[in-house]
């Protein structure tokens, strides 16, 4: 990990220790909402943090409309007016995103890649799936959980992993996939020519997961292997894989 990245998730937790909502991180160090997110859920609020919290919110928004407004507000999803507040995203701008998303990328869409209106997407469809379903998409499976098939036969044990398999591919990059570390259980994630390229999905999320991390750095360090480190900020929202892997 970088060090100005490492400095930067190191703030973001200490800003979440303090009770700051996800927003007032953002504003606070001129980053994305989505890198926040992904760095401060894993730090938990205390009840008393959590009610000043709401409270803060509840002063700058609903706070200032009246109990009618506050009910009507409510009802349509959202407040661009305290005098005449109106639904910030109607439900055909909500497919109409999804499915744009979709051609574009190629990819379902997930709520990582919708943190600003995930909340309306939550209003007006209830869950998620519901909100793929209409958008005529099959559900998007647990993240982690199910194998995906790359565009070159790869198989990857994750989205986020298919993503940066099919983006090797669709540059002629030619890569090995699960590559042991010597004579060790572990294995690379990709590698292409020296170069081990390791997807840290769980990193800061499972102490298991990060305990096996610290061992394959461990033997990279030991032997000087060349390592490019992905992270989930690093694709959810934006894609950053041309900038990350530009020298391959």
């Amino acid at each position: 990990m970088k060090k100005t990245e490492k400095k930067t998730q190191s703030k973001i937790k200490q800003l979440r220790h303090l009770g700051k909502s996800y927003r007032e991180i953002a504003k606070s160090l001129h980053i994305g909402l989505g890198t926040v997110f992904v760095y401060a859920r894993s730090v938990h609020l205390t009840k008393k943090q959590h009610h000043l919290l709401s409270y803060r919110g509840y002063e700058k928004c609903l706070g200032r409309l009246s109990k009618k407004q506050r009910h009507l507000a409510s009802l349509k999803g959202g407040i661009n007016n305290a005098k005449h507040p109106k639904l910030k995203y109607s439900k055909e701008l909500l497919l109409s995103l999804l499915k744009d998303f979709y051609t574009q990328n190629g990819r379902l869409p997930t709520k990582r890649d919708f943190v600003p209106q995930y909340g309306s997407f939550f209003r007006v469809f209830g869950t998620w799936n519901h909100a793929i379903r209409e958008a005529g998409l099959d559900p998007n499976p647990v993240l982690f959980a199910k194998k995906h098939v790359a565009n070159d036969g790869h198989r990857c044990d994750s989205l986020a992993e298919k993503i940066i398999d099919d983006w090797l591919y669709a540059r002629n990059v030619h890569h090995e996939r699960n590559v042991p570390y010597f004579n060790t259980k572990f294995t690379a994630d990709f590698k292409v020519n020296d170069i081990i390229i390791e997807f840290f999905g769980l990193h800061g999320q499972l102490k298991r997961y990060d305990v096996l991390m610290r061992k394959k750095m461990k033997l990279i360090q030991q032997h000087h292997l060349k390592l490019i480190s992905i992270f989930p900020n690093d694709i959810f929202p934006t894609l950053r894989l041309d900038s990350i892997l530009k020298g391959l």
